[in-house]
């Protein structure tokens, strides 16, 4: 996750300065194919299969995947970098939410008071676009709870392997955003990759975008819901180096007080409960009487 989130901040970056340059429907269509192509690229290299077409979780996981990546394009090209990065990272507390529904995950007293202490700091950094009437402040909002269902059926597909889930997504995605741009009229203008500075921030954007998706995929695969997505919250700290030293973005006080606010609160999701250790040392104790018998 420390892994993805780095590459995520880095594409978003990238998302951000082509913004200017492209229509941003282009760009997440670009991004996707890009994506697509190197992960069936892997798929194929690995003997495995780029789609599954009797799996129905997956094709759930890649339409709701769509939709929380078009609204990320769209609020990345409107929006700071930190500013997306601290909305759609506070998918750790709908993840506590929806896995408790969802997945059956117990949600403690912790959890619950975690969940409240970053639903305080949300409010707080999405005020500002909301007193703007910013459709691109709904707009990560909408990502980040669209991004926690698919963090929890990543959860329920952790039988497939990651490239296959990628492949999956992302062509799918491609298909997505290529029929909104026809629905939609949009202009088919690749002039802006006549810069070779473009061009090479398109291929970051394809690069680093698909690696930030296997190392999400394979972090959920494995280890659970809430703690994993909240230690994907680093993102935002390369986001915000990002704003600051290549746009010097000025954080203001309320959002810096909801940043501390989410992160307080992804990090009391991230400590796992002791009653979960105290659980697995009885568990421990029980197998040694049994083998002792």
């Amino acid at each position: 996750m420390i892994v993805g989130g780095f590459d995520f901040a880095t594409m978003g970056a990238l998302i951000h300065a082509l913004g200017s340059e492209c229509d941003w429907l282009i760009l997440a269509f670009l991004r996707m194919f890009m994506s697509f192509v190197i992960a069936l690229f892997l798929t194929r290299r690995a003997g495995l299969k780029p789609f599954l077409i009797n799996r129905p979780l997956l094709w759930l996981r890649s339409l709701v995947g769509c939709a929380a990546m078009i609204a990320t394009f769209y609020a990345l090209t409107e929006l700071p970098i930190s500013d997306v990065a601290v909305i759609t990272e506070s998918r750790p507390i709908w993840v506590a939410i929806l896995a408790g529904i969802l997945l059956g995950e117990a949600t403690s007293k912790r959890v619950w008071i975690s969940i409240a202490l970053g639903m305080t700091g949300v409010i707080l950094v999405e005020h500002t676009h909301m007193m703007d009437k910013s459709t691109a402040g709904l707009a990560a909002l909408f990502a980040a709870l669209t991004g926690a269902l698919v963090m929890i059926l990543l959860r329920k597909l952790r039988d497939i392997d990651p490239r296959t889930i990628v492949a999956h997504f992302s062509g799918t995605a491609s298909a997505v955003c290529l029929l909104l741009i026809l629905v939609l009229g949009k202009d088919f203008n690749f002039s802006f990759m006549e810069k070779p500075a473009n061009l090479l921030m398109l291929a970051g954007v394809g690069v680093f975008g698909t690696i930030g998706q296997l190392a999400m995929t394979k972090a959920f695969s494995i280890g659970e819901a809430p703690g994993v997505a909240s230690a994907g919250f680093v993102r935002v700290g390369f986001s915000a180096g990002y704003d600051l030293f290549i746009w010097q973005h000025a954080f203001e006080l309320t959002t810096l007080l909801g940043i501390a606010l989410i992160l307080g609160s992804t990090g009391g999701l991230l400590r796992p409960a002791q009653n979960s250790t105290e659980d697995i040392r009885a568990a421990e104790e029980k197998v040694q009487k049994i083998g002792a018998g």
